[in-house]
């Protein structure tokens, strides 16, 4: 499988809109609302997280997860001269469950290994994918209520085995 990361120019700009559209509709349940209020609030969600996520982290790289020559997702690393923070990754949904985020998260923790360095992350304590991490070497650093923050000290779990 040709899996890559590239830097996320502008041209992706229509390709990163749709992405996040499609995830914050799922996440919010979005075809329950009201069709007119749903395009003005989904917007503002996609603007509100790329400010937050500008704000809190102005160094990071945003990258295009590339499969097979065809964007499929995204990926946002900040790396602070204490520990990487995996900021955010998306898939889209028709390409989840299929390793794709482990084999990318495997290469930032291996990366953080050869660097010493921990890697954290926050995740909503609903998201399956909080188990991913844990299986990864990820563990609990806080509960945050709606989100947990973990973290993987370096040298910490199995990197190597079946995604």
């Amino acid at each position: 499988m040709p899996l890559s990361l590239r830097p996320a120019l502008p041209k992706y700009e229509p390709f990163l809109y749709q992405l996040l559209y499609e995830n914050f509709f799922e996440k919010l349940a979005a075809h329950l609302w009201d069709p007119k209020i749903r395009e003005p609030i989904l917007k503002m969600q996609i603007q509100g997280q790329r400010s937050s996520y500008a704000a809190q982290y102005p160094q990071a790289d945003h990258g295009i997860i590339v499969l097979d020559d065809r964007a499929i997702g995204r990926l946002i690393l900040d790396r602070g001269p204490e520990f990487h923070c995996l900021v955010d990754i998306t898939i889209a949904k028709k390409h989840r469950g299929a390793g794709i985020g482990t084999i990318l998260i495997r290469s930032l923790c291996t990366e953080a290994d050869l660097m010493r360095k921990p890697v954290r992350l926050h995740v909503a304590s609903t998201n399956p994918a909080r188990e991913l991490y844990r299986r990864l070497g990820f563990r609990l650093l806080e509960d945050q209520q709606m989100n947990w923050l973990m973290e993987r000290l370096p040298g910490a779990g199995s990197l190597v085995g079946n995604p």
